[in-house]
């Protein structure tokens, strides 16, 4: 059944489980914070989001080059751990501050804690798929990524469904050392997987690899840390017209997602007043979007990339220029919903698996450093330049309607970036294979 439904090979049932449920609480551990954060995003409106946004991207300039020194000086079996730490130790701090400080300052810990989850969620993402895209090659990529996917998104709709039962009734400070908790457990799923790719590359005969050598520089990419400079993956984003591709891709689709981001914040904040609320509020838009993402991955990522990579990579833009044009026609609350969860959906269940493909033809330098760079820099500057821009707009007395007709061109734009990226990405494997 696995082969047939999942198109998972005998000999990667081990290795695609541990993936799989590493994954799982990856997504379960963000999507346990993450309704915390919109419902203290959503107190501050339009001018205070500008500037938590503004906030976060200045926090991504120093996060990033001390992200990249840790990839260069500790190989991924030690990367993955000492980061993980990291965080868990913040998500007890925070759940400790929001215990002894008095209500008066409570604001100020909401607004870093704000920064903080934007940080974490991007950097928890990338960093589980330039291990993947480390681990698989493109063929790979295209048959399980999806699947991968898919198996987090039942994290995260668990997650959601947890938060959105139970927030009202335990707080938010036991859900964050809920959060740590499910932390620790992927940890383990991680030092899992590593071991079962030590086993694989120590035996190609049984896994099909073509050579010793390939086995070999497998098991290197576990033991020996990416090469290069703290500033290497900037450059190489500048220098690499693919990976300049990508991050315009990301840059534009990021435009877009913030101007949906920005009006849902706005709407939400008028329709339900009370912290609470909003916060279940936003823990069920994410479960109906993450029931949607879940059949993307586990039904469709797989077999439209088989079919075209192109049409997977432009699924996404796509829905943004039909969500901003049915804003523009009727702006309300019931469309946007609409759109915000076909939109996100289409993120994880579509966008993400395929770029993740996107990276297994880079170096492995790359799929740590530039990725990071591009994941994080690149999203969170789409964010606050697109939400400067939009309050800007606002300000001088621009509508909601043409503030979505200025962003229509972006959309369209990230289209032909994710036709142009299909392309240099099998002209990268075809020059991969000849050499």
């Amino acid at each position: 059944m696995l082969t047939k439904v999942f198109q998972i090979r005998p000999h990667e049932r081990r290795l695609f489980g541990w993936s799989a449920a590493w994954f799982s609480t990856v997504l379960a551990a963000y999507y346990i914070v993450r309704p915390i954060r919109e419902a203290m995003g959503s107190i501050e409106g339009r001018k205070g989001l500008a500037e938590l946004f503004t906030a976060t991207f200045l926090t991504m300039l120093i996060a990033v080059p001390v992200y990249s020194q840790l990839v260069n000086r500790f190989s991924r079996r030690r990367l993955v751990p000492i980061i993980y730490r990291f965080l868990q130790l913040n998500l007890i701090g925070f759940s400790v501050a929001m215990s002894v400080v008095q209500p008066a300052q409570l604001k100020q810990v909401a607004n870093v804690f704000f920064v903080w989850v934007a940080v974490y969620g991007l950097f928890m993402t990338s960093l589980f798929w330039s291990v993947m895209a480390d681990i698989y090659n493109r063929a790979d990529g295209k048959r399980l990524f999806g699947t991968i996917a898919g198996c987090g998104t039942l994290g995260s709709i668990a997650a959601s469904f947890v938060v959105g039962a139970a927030a009202e009734h335990v707080g938010t400070k036991t859900l964050l050392v809920l959060s740590a908790v499910l932390m620790e457990a992927g940890l383990l799923c991680f030092r899992r997987l590593t071991s079962e790719k030590d086993r694989l590359a120590a035996s190609p005969q049984q896994t099909g690899l073509a050579a010793d050598q390939e086995a070999a520089d497998e098991t290197r990419s576990i033991t020996e840390p990416p090469s290069g400079n703290l500033f290497s993956g900037f450059v190489q984003v500048i220098r690499s017209p693919y990976l300049r591709s990508i991050m315009l891709f990301t840059l534009c689709t990021t435009c877009c997602g913030t101007f949906l981001y920005l009006t849902q914040a706005e709407m939400i904040r008028q329709a339900y007043p009370d912290d609470d609320a909003r916060t279940a509020a936003f823990a069920r838009i994410d479960l109906f979007t993450q029931i949607l993402t879940l059949i993307f991955q586990l039904v469709v990522a797989a077999r439209l990339m088989k079919f075209s990579l192109t049409l997977t990579l432009c699924a996404l833009p796509l829905v943004y220029v039909l969500g901003i044009l049915g804003l523009a026609a009727t702006p309300s609350l019931s469309v946007l919903i609409v759109f915000m969860v076909l939109s996100r959906s289409s993120t994880y269940g579509l966008a993400v698996p395929s770029i993740g493909v996107l990276y297994t033809v880079v170096s492995r330098e790359d799929k740590y450093k530039a990725k990071s760079v591009i994941d994080t820099l690149v999203i969170r500057g789409g964010d606050v330049s697109c939400n400067w821009a939009i309050q800007a707009l606002r300000q001088a007395g621009r509508s909601a309607t043409f503030v979505a007709w200025a962003v229509l061109p972006v959309a369209v734009f990230s289209v032909a970036l994710g036709c142009l990226l299909s392309y240099r990405n099998g002209r990268a494997q075809r020059a991969h294979n000849a050499g």
